[in-house]
Formats: structure tokens, sequence, C-alpha cells
């Protein structure tokens, strides 16, 4: 069986994304590959969590160890924005295959495959090879099995009254917390989804915030199955352009989203241009309240098909 080794990275400063999106692409190509992760900055909830799914971690401590690893049978993804261009170069002198997953297009690329699956990219906005290919947009979208799974149902909510909020795994900037406040406010929900992740610093004052409101359900750290379960049940979702929109758009849930981050920036631009969410802008506070007076005129389109593990695994085949 041929091996695909998987380097990245996820920590509370920059978020846990990567982690997740190259968890699902392992998930897509478990059964027809060998897969190791390499990690340097991961939590270790997270990183037994990945080993629990039967694939192999190594921590490393030095991109050194990790390239004395490769040989040129292997195919190497890399998924953060500190695999510069001299680092590609590096894994192809070796002999590699080379998959860049990428959201930021900011540099030159040596990869045999770059994985973008962001709305509205086209190959004119990367530098790379004349062998490159490329996998974008939303069908090539690297996401969890309980995700794809749901096939994009189209909801036909009247009423929404049930609202799930969340943003990721870490919420540097604690933005649930001031969604959960301006929600609160509006007497329409019944009932009101938390769900916060595994490197969420703000839990203390997260529960005193909501210990007297009965219309709260609060979650931590959950698997994929529990969050899909909670999207599916939600009428509503307000979530930033991140990996976390694709799953509710997956889910066919009426999504509120905006960007507070740089790297959110193209998600959230090329789903806007779809009409894929109601818009909250940068999450201030009077553009959450317009997004959810919004809400009872929008109409959810169908954005995800659910075939992005067929395609690609196909592609993965192909490198030679």
């Amino acid at each position: 069986m041929s091996e695909v080794r998987i380097r990245v990275d996820g920590n509370n400063q920059f978020g846990l994304g990567h982690l997740v999106r190259c968890t699902a692409l392992a998930q897509m190509l478990k059964n027809h590959f060998s897969i190791t992760f390499y990690l340097k900055e991961v939590p270790e909830q997270i990183r037994l969590e990945i080993e629990k799914k039967h694939f192999q971690t190594t921590l490393i401590d030095s991109e050194k160890n990790f390239l004395k690893e490769l040989t040129p049978d292997m195919t190497v993804v890399l998924d953060g924005y500190h695999f510069n261009t001299g680092y590609q170069k590096k894994i192809k002198e070796i002999g590699s295959n080379l998959v860049c997953i990428d959201d930021v297009y900011d540099k030159e690329f040596y990869a045999d495959l770059i994985i973008n699956h962001a709305p509205g990219i086209t190959t004119k906005d990367y530098s790379a090879q004349p062998y490159t290919r490329f996998a974008l947009g939303p069908d090539y979208v690297l996401l969890r099995p309980s995700f794809l799974s749901v096939g994009n149902p189209k909801k036909g909510v009247d009423k929404h009254e049930k609202i799930l909020i969340c943003f990721g795994g870490s919420d540097s900037a604690n933005l649930t917390l001031r969604v959960i406040n301006i929600v609160l406010d509006f007497n329409q929900f019944k009932k009101i989804f938390i769900i916060t992740g595994s490197a969420y610093k703000f839990e203390k004052e997260l529960l005193e915030t909501i210990k007297n409101t009965t219309r709260i359900e609060y979650f931590h750290a959950v698997d994929q199955q529990k969050m899909a379960a909670l999207m599916n049940k939600a009428d509503a979702a307000i979530v930033p352009a991140s990996g976390i929109l694709f799953e509710v758009l997956a889910t066919g849930t009426t999504a509120i989203s905006g960007m507070y981050t740089d790297n959110q920036k193209n998600v959230y631009s090329g789903f806007k241009k779809m009409n894929a969410f109601i818009d909250a802008g940068t999450f201030q506070v009077q553009q959450i309240e317009k997004a959810i007076k919004n809400l009872g005129d929008f109409k959810n389109p169908t954005i995800i098909d659910g075939k992005s593990p067929e395609r690609l695994l196909k592609l993965f085949q192909s490198l030679k």
C-alpha cells in the first residue's frame, strides 16, 4: 500500500482548521493508502483523536527530522502557511509526490497537486509549475464523513427557532460570547446550541453567562458525529467563513457567516458571491443583529454534492 505522509500543525494561536481538513483527507484516502501524520504543534487531545481513527502520528522537533523520513515512492501532503517555496523544493528534490492544501496562494508552488476548496479560485490565482494539477472549489471540499453523508438536504424551514453558534476549535477572539449575548435578545430562538472546541480558553466566562438560561444547550469538544447531528437539528447556524462553514452548507442548514481573520477572506468572498449565506460582515454587533433579522427571507442554495472523496481519491491515485 502506497504511503502518504501528512505534515500539518494546529494550536490555540493559529487554530485547528488545518488539522481538521487533513484528518478529513486522510479519511477519504485510508482504504487505499497507508497514512502517517507528522506533527510539531498539536494539542494532545487532537493527536489522540487522530490515532483513534487508526492513523499513525509522529511528533517532530524540526523540519529536518521530517525530511529525513521521506523517500521517492511516498506522497507528501503539506498544510500550513509556513511551508514555503524552498521547503517544497526540498521535498521534490527527494523525489516524493507533493500535494499542497492551500487557501492563500501567496507563494510559488512546486506541488504536483494543489487543493483549495474555497469557491471562486482559478488556476490563474496561482504561481505554479507546468506539471502542477489543481483541485479547486467546493467539488473538492475537505469534509469529514459525517458531513458528506448528509447529502445537502433542502430543509425548507419556515420558522427559525433553533440556532447553532460555533466559532471553531479555538475562537481566540471569543466571538462565541458576543454572539450569545445578541442571540439571547431574540425570543424567536426556543433552543440555542453552543459548541466550543478543545482549544477554547474562555469557558469559565461562558458558563457564567449562560448559567441561568434554559434555552441554551452547551457542548464542548464534540466529535464529528455529534457536530453533524447538532447542525442537522438546527434551523440556522452562526459560524465564521472557515472549514465549519463548509460543514454547515453540507448539512443544508441556513448559515449566517462572516470573517474575522485574513485567512477567511477568500472563503468569505467566494461564498458571498454565490449567495451561500446571510452576511454578518466582520461580526460586529449591528451586523449580527441585521443578519438574524434577514433569516426569514433567505433560501439555501445547493453547494456541496458529497462526492469530493471520489474525486480526490482519483487524483491521488493518478500521482506518479
